[in-house]
């Protein structure tokens, strides 16, 4: 079973103030679950996060590389390639 975990919960986990949290949230920079006016958030999903955001995750990265090489070689711009990072991050939320 996922551990959920409140706002003052994940606060704590991430070690920062649970105002930052939920500016993070409001900006769309951390995985949340919303449930009314109540965030959740899940805490292997908040791992998995973490091991991106944090450069952690290398097999994430040299995608993202080879991806970025194929644009240019294609003619596909980095802002498009960002966009699709973004889309193919929101999917895995």
């Amino acid at each position: 079973m996922q551990e959920i975990m409140t706002a003052r919960q994940m606060a704590d986990y991430l070690q920062i103030n649970e105002m930052t949290l939920y500016k993070k949230v409001h900006l769309g920079e951390i995985p949340v679950i919303r449930m009314g006016r109540a965030l959740r958030f899940k805490k292997d999903i908040i791992d998995k996060w973490l091991e991106v955001e944090s450069g952690w995750d290398q097999e994430f990265e040299n995608l993202l590389k080879r991806s970025q090489r194929f644009g240019k070689v294609t003619g596909i711009t980095e802002q498009k390639i960002q966009q699709t990072v973004e889309e193919v991050r929101r999917e895995e939320r």
